[in-house]
């Protein structure tokens, strides 16, 4: 099966997004932190296997897209389909389309994946970064569940069986518990043995415990009707203390009531329809008021008017004089306004010239002049200057890093130099290595010699049987010679007896060389000379030392790679002193034409030019405003020698002060006049309005007063004192009579009603109805003590007498003891067989674990054997108390917790590879690896590549990642980059 293409409509934060896995086996999508790697991922898995609702709410996308998206599949039996899944559809359910045009449902999805699950998936085919750290606790059993778990079709649910087994037998027994079924049934046993034996001692007297039971019946029935008649009182004693407030109130009430005459003459809505005539009558007596003073005050008014006002003919002459004085206004105007604008704009030409801080003043700027291509030589220094500044920085920081990275290694060279051993010790270790090895060779010689001696037996009774045969088959092609006359077979016959001889002398010398070689060596060697400590010591020394050289070897390629990037860093530097040299020439020229340019850095340059352009084209907008005050201050005089001439005639000489005062003398003397001919016109209005609005008012009044006078008719009073004073006696009476209705409708849901008539003329004192209260409460409590103990002897004495008088009841209860024997019996049977079910599914799984566990480890050992370039040649399972252990080359072993980390990854994955291959051989599924190299160098990260391309050819493996260096190492496949999702190749 091979995934050819992921179509995403919207899942997570990818939407509308198509990726194609067809070009090659081994696919990598590389992409930085946050690219979405890890969603991806889940959306394959999603196609494949769907997601719960909740899980598939985490990864609905935010901008409002529809979850859900096509994979499509190609598959060797059927050949490509497309898997359609989406969030909204069928509940997250997959609809499968063929290539003949068919549809299929979830369940052919799943005969297609062969059974295969989510998590059974994720085992065997998948693994991220954060699956490496398990190794580290992985133990035998751990190792084992894991292989079952992921090993057969179906596993899952021997898992579960197992679990199912365990809770079933702790159901039915735990040795210290009381829930489970047996230990419920032991005790019943024992409850039903006490009852037994009790019923066998019960010996007491029926008849006297008959009577005894007639005379608790009476005597209870004599205390239930005493209780009840208690209960009565109390219950009548409790409601009048209930009610007794209400009582209290009712009383007063009624005395308050009894005060009021029987009857008010007064009709109920006469005091509402009183008040809305008094609100009517009120504004309108204020509005009459308001306008009689009004008018007054109108007509002297317009008398003082008429006394104050100008003539006609001294109005006509100031208003010819405002309309010729309209001009001059204007052009005041108009001068203000220049004088104003160009005053800004010099302000605003000092401010700029203040901002830029170069020295230039005002007087400066009629002498400074910008050509067309000033911008574009400033703009391409100060880019050019940039840039070289960049350079430098880049040139400083390589060329401290290239320093502190010679000086670290030239720290480790000296160090790894210091841990050197001497050549005369490493030829002496070397030695004693050698020494050992041929000793031990010796001493193995010498510990088998009786097996040599069978071996020998064994040779020799060999080499007669052969020869004994080739005799015999010499000697039956000898007698077919004398009978058939074929000479081939006179070949035959030497040639077997060639062969018989041959071999017969071979063997015999061999075993005489094999025991003179042993008898020279037990000569040579006759006592052990080194021990195992002293060859363990040597070993470890030497292998200490090798990896100190090999480690000395690098660091020197290292420095020298440093030392060549030193070069090339003097030549960079070199050609920036010649571009430096070149851009200040060319600033100097820039610094002779325009002085100001010293002060300010080159990279302002650009932006103090708009900024000088701009004070430049203010200061020529300021000359021209100058030159248009000029011409109106020429129009300005002329109409300012009219204004005087007028004054001067009509006052007989000049008056003194500004234009601007005498014209606004003029318009004073028209606004005068205009405004008391206005006003005059206005009052005379007012008059005439205001004696109408009167009559009116007047005629309003009349209606509501004439309302007034019949309700005091009504209400039988003359006066508004008079009125308002029985209105508020008849509310009182009202508002008393409705409260004591109140009260006796409360005290009729208490009492009823001839009870409360007689409650009403009882005199109730508080603390006399407590005591009575107490009293029989006491009483109650007496009665219903005695009439429970009554009860309960009663209760007793009639079980006795049932227990008694059932005759099967001891019969009954021993043969329910004999059930319940029985039954726990059947449990038993049925605990043992769960027992032993559960011993059979242990071995099982143990069977299970000892046949695919050898094959796992041999390969998990290749795998790791090639990732580290055979630094580690094998790997142990965990065993009992024991963790994973690997061994180096020179036969070193580690456990796994004593290897780096990157090491232990290493292992991790070779194990999850070999798991793959090994137990997956019934599925061809995609593997798909999420960023879990993250602690492999170059060389190993290689290593992985290799081995991946390799299982690429059989099964498509898709890599997701975020290293750079992983991404440059795929060679046959294909990279896909997710931050835009081009493809290169």
């Amino acid at each position: 099966m091979i995934v050819t293409r992921a179509t995403i409509d919207g899942f997570g934060k990818w939407y509308d997004q198509s990726i194609d896995f067809s070009q090659d086996s081994l696919t990598c999508l590389y992409g930085e932190n946050e690219s979405g790697k890890s969603t991806l991922y889940q959306f394959i898995l999603f196609m494949l296997f769907g997601l719960p609702p909740k899980k598939r709410a985490f990864f609905r996308p935010k901008t409002g897209a529809k979850m859900g998206g096509r994979l499509t599949i190609y598959d060797e039996e059927i050949g490509e389909y497309t898997i359609e899944r989406f969030d909204a559809a069928r509940n997250g359910a997959a609809l499968c389309y063929t290539g003949d045009g068919n549809k299929h449902d979830e369940e052919w999805l799943k005969n297609r994946l062969q059974g295969m699950t989510f998590p059974t998936y994720q085992s065997i085919f998948s693994f991220s970064a954060a699956d490496l750290f398990v190794l580290n606790e992985m133990k035998e059993e751990d190792l084992g569940d894991v292989l079952l778990s992921i090993g057969l079709t179906g596993s899952r649910n021997i898992q579960a069986i197992e679990k199912r087994l365990d809770a079933q037998l702790a159901e039915l027994f735990k040795p210290y518990g009381k829930k489970p079924i047996i230990n419920k049934q032991i005790a019943t046993l024992d409850e039903l043995h006490t009852s037994l034996s009790a019923y066998e001692k019960d010996e007491a007297a029926y008849r006297d415990k008959k009577e005894k039971l007639d005379t608790l019946e009476t005597e209870i029935g004599r205390l239930k009707i005493k209780l009840h008649e208690e209960k009565s009182c109390l219950s009548a004693i409790e409601k009048k203390l209930h009610a007794l407030p209400l009582i209290h109130q009712y009383h007063h009430y009624a005395k308050q009531l009894a005060v009021f005459p029987d009857a008010i003459p007064f009709p109920k809505d006469v005091r509402d329809r009183y008040n809305v005539v008094k609100e009517q009558l009120l504004p309108l007596q204020s509005e009459y008021s308001g306008l009689a003073a009004n008018l007054t005050k109108y007509r002297a008014k317009t008398e003082q008017l008429k006394e104050t006002k100008a003539d006609e003919a001294t109005y006509k002459q100031v208003k010819q004089l405002l309309e010729q004085s309209a001009a001059f206004l204007d052009i005041e105007k108009e001068l203000n306004k220049l004088r104003e604008a160009q005053k800004q704009k010099e302000m605003q030409i000092t401010t700029l010239l203040n901002q830029l801080n170069t020295g230039i003043t005002l007087p400066d700027l009629a002498s400074i002049t910008l050509t067309f291509h000033t911008e574009e030589t400033w703009n391409s220094l100060a880019g050019e200057t940039n840039q070289l500044e960049l350079e430098w920085n880049q040139q400083e920081q390589e060329e401290r890093v290239a320093k502190r990275q010679r000086d670290e290694l030239q720290t480790q060279q000296e160090e790894l130099k210091s841990h050197l051993l001497p050549e005369q010790r490493v030829g002496e270790l070397t030695a004693t290595i050698r020494a050992y090895q041929q000793q031990t060779d010796m001493m193995n010689d010498t510990s088998n010699q009786r097996e040599w001696q069978q071996m020998k037996s064994g040779k020799e009774k060999s080499a007669n049987t052969i020869l004994a045969g080739s005799l015999i088959l010499a000697m039956l092609n000898g007698i077919g010679l004398l009978f058939f006359d074929n000479k081939p077979m006179l070949g035959i016959m030497l040639i077997t007896l060639i062969i018989g001889f041959g071999q017969w002398f071979f063997r015999k010398h061999s075993i005489k060389e094999t025991e003179r070689m042993l008898q020279w060596r037990q000569a040579q060697f006759p006592e052990p000379a080194i021990t195992q400590k002293t060859y363990e010591e040597a070993e470890s020394l030497l292998a200490f030392h090798t990896k100190n050289e090999t480690d000395l070897a690098v660091i020197q390629d290292q420095l020298q790679s440093v030392d060549v990037q030193f070069l090339k860093l003097s030549e960079r530097r070199n050609a920036l002193d010649v571009k430096q040299d070149r851009i200040n020439q060319q600033m100097e020229q820039q610094y002779d034409n325009y002085p100001f340019l010293c002060d300010i850095d080159i990279s302002y340059w650009v932006p103090f030019y708009h900024s000088l352009k701009n004070i430049l084209q203010l200061h020529e907008e300021a000359g021209q405003m100058e030159h248009q005050q000029s011409k109106l201050r020429q129009k300005k005089a002329a109409l300012e020698q009219n204004i005087n001439r007028f004054f001067q005639e009509r006052n007989g000489e000049a008056l003194s002060g500004s234009v601007e005062a005498k014209m606004i003398m003029l318009e004073n003397l028209a606004r005068d006049y205009q405004q008391a001919n206005d006003l005059i016109a206005q009052y005379n209005g007012w008059i005439k309005e205001n004696i109408e609005e009167q009559e009116i008012v007047e005629q309003k009044m009349a209606v509501y007063q004439k309302e007034r006078e019949r309700l005091y008719q009504a209400a039988d009073v003359k006066t508004e004192e008079a009125f308002f004073q029985k209105a508020k006696e008849w509310e009182e009476k009202q508002k008393i009579s409705t409260r004591l209705a109140e009260i006796t409708d409360q005290l009729l849901s208490i009492f009823a009603e001839e009870e409360l008539e007689r409650i009403k003329t009882e005199l109730l004192i508080e603390h006399e109805l407590k005591e009575e209260q107490e009293t029989h409460t006491a009483a109650i409590q007496r009665i219903e003590s005695e009439l429970d103990a009554k009860r309960q002897e009663l209760a007793d004495r009639n079980a006795d007498l049932a227990r008694m008088e059932s005759s099967v009841t001891y019969s009954s209860t021993l043969h329910r003891f004999c059930m319940e024997q029985e039954q726990l019996a059947e449990l038993a049977r049925k605990w043992a067989v769960l027992k032993t079910a559960k011993e059979l599914l242990a071995d099982t799984k143990r069977n299970y674990r000892e046949k695919y566990i050898t094959k796992v480890i041999e390969k998990t050992s290749a795998y790791f054997a090639e990732l580290t370039n055979n630094a580690y040649k094998e790997v142990f399972a965990p065993t009992e108390g024991q963790l994973f252990q690997v061994v180096s080359a020179n036969d070193i072993h580690y456990t796994v917790n004593e290897l780096s980390q990157g090491t232990t990854d290493q292992l991790y994955v070779s194990l999850r590879i070999a798991i793959s291959e090994v137990m997956s051989e019934k599925h061809r599924l995609p593997f798909i690896i999420d960023d879990a190299f993250v602690h492999f160098d170059l060389y190993r990260t290689k290593n992985i590549m290799r081995i991946l391309t390799k299982i690429a050819e059989s099964q498509q493996v898709i890599l997701l990642t975020c290293k750079k260096d992983l991404k440059d190492t795929v060679y046959n496949g294909e990279i896909v980059y997710l931050e835009n999702t081009v493809r290169i190749s």
